[in-house]
């Protein structure tokens, strides 16, 4: 999946600060990683022999699984100017997007300014598309009105992503209260959330997810932990999500650990707790999650 397949609801962190969802983005250390500045550099020498986009493509899409948001930018950039399409624009709103959350406020205002109309344009090109349209929503909701942010018009996308897709809308529509700091409303859309899931899919139960964009299952675990609902649903989520997670992934292994921590004390199954805390600990990155760290040593109060 592209995140939250992208979701950025957090990018501007000064304004999201009042959302509950305190999940950072992943890094990755891309500059010491021998294997990929080698297949980085043949493809580059590939480029530079053949001129072809689909290796644009291919140097876009590979800077971006590993995190390298600025090359992933900058070939998708190029590939755009020989090619326009909505998934090219897409990766271009999502790596920019995640570019913004590393580097400081002021600067992040670059990255946004490409971000937006990035996303804007996917969604002219491809209309019907849901992940285009949630990335949208997710970047109205995040953005104060003076860099474009509209909750009006978030709600009119969420309410064609709700004809298309009801899942994604009750995620889209809750995520909007989240960050308006409506939870009781947020709450009563995730129960709906849920009672669609039990009314559609047998628990745990999770092929379906692989026609999803990646982070819905994160998002299950997240909601069931913050708000108290589906333990059982929030566990199988989370657990899917681990089994299957790699490079792509930008939701923080230790943080999907922390998640599922949270759910085994609701359950009052305190032996999994812990082994969930154990495996969040193996998985921190020091020194940044420093905050994590004093979530997790909460647990046991």
């Amino acid at each position: 999946m592209l995140k939250k397949s992208v979701i950025f609801l957090f990018f501007f962190k000064s304004f999201l600060s009042q959302a509950q969802d305190l999940t950072p983005i992943a890094s990755y250390p891309f500059a010491s990683d021998v294997f990929y500045q080698n297949q980085m550099e043949t493809l580059i020498q590939i480029y530079e022999q053949t001129k072809e986009v689909k290796t644009l493509d291919s140097l876009a899409r590979f800077s971006f699984l590993y995190k390298d948001w600025e090359n992933s930018i900058d070939y998708v950039k190029k590939a755009i100017e020989v090619n326009p399409s909505a998934r090219r624009y897409f990766i271009l709103g999502g790596a920019a997007g995640f570019r913004a959350l590393e580097v400081p406020v002021l600067s992040s205002l670059k990255y946004v300014n490409i971000m937006k109309p990035a996303f804007e344009k996917a969604v002219s090109l491809e209309p019907m598309n849901v992940n285009y349209l949630r990335a949208n929503v997710d970047v109205l909701l995040a953005l104060p009105v003076f860099l474009g942010g509209s909750t009006r018009k978030a709600k009119e996308l969420i309410k064609k992503i709700k004809s298309l897709n009801p899942i994604e809308g009750f995620l889209a529509e809750g995520s909007m209260y989240e960050i308006n700091e409506d939870f009781y409303r947020a709450k009563q859309v995730y129960q709906e959330l849920f009672k669609t899931l039990d009314q559609n899919y047998t628990l745990c139960s999770l092929d379906f997810m692989k026609n999803y964009r990646r982070d819905l299952a994160y998002d299950l675990g997240r909601i069931a932990a913050d708000f108290e609902l589906n333990v059982k649903w929030g566990l199988c989520a989370l657990s899917y999500f681990t089994k299957t997670y790699g490079q792509k992934d930008t939701v923080p292994l230790a943080w999907v650990y922390f998640q599922s921590a949270r759910l085994a004390k609701r359950s009052k199954n305190i032996e999994k707790m812990n082994f969930f805390i154990s495996k969040a600990q193996l998985s921190l990155d020091e020194p940044s999650d420093k905050k994590l760290k004093t979530l997790l040593e909460s647990l046991n109060l």
